[in-house]
């Protein structure tokens, strides 16, 4: 993940870990295709208003669906699971950005962030991003109609 995060930058890098509970077996890089046409993260139900940072792959990730596929079918023909979704921020911190906030849709697997900001020093961090429920399973809202999501820090071990 490091190698192709400081080979991508400044671009934001992104991919799965694949594997078996808690225990990552296979990094399975996909290319980030946020700048080509039919791919940008485009749409204010999404939280994205401003046109150009949907296509700035220094700011925003898109996964390329071939590689997200070829994630996916590894996963079941290994028995192995998606543990988590990575992505770099070339420069700024390892927390999910409110544009990553919003693009969280898959709940069980950790979103994982490898800041660059302090390239001698990369920072990996692991969050669960999960919708916000009331006490009945409804979705809570923001006054923009946004769901709200809920980000909390997970430990990891990288070795």
């Amino acid at each position: 993940m490091l190698l192709q995060a400081r080979t991508e930058a400044p671009k934001e890098c992104c991919g799965f870990l694949l594997g078996t509970g808690n225990v990552v077996a296979e990094v399975v890089p996909v290319r980030n295709v946020a700048e080509e046409p039919g791919f940008a993260v485009d749409g204010p139900e999404l939280g994205i208003r401003d046109p150009e940072l949907a296509r700035d792959p220094t700011k925003v990730y898109r996964m390329d669906p071939t590689g997200q596929l070829k994630a996916d079918r590894m996963a079941f023909e290994r028995g192995w699971e998606i543990i988590a979704i990575y992505h770099s921020h070339p420069a700024t911190r390892a927390y999910p950005s409110a544009t990553d906030q919003a693009l969280a849709h898959w709940f069980e697997p950790r979103y994982v962030i490898i800041s660059l900001a302090d390239d001698e020093r990369p920072d990996v961090r692991a969050f669960r991003i999960t919708e916000r429920t009331d006490g009945n399973g409804t979705r809570i809202r923001n006054s923009d109609g946004q769901t709200v999501k809920d980000v909390t820090e997970e430990d990891i071990v990288v070795i």
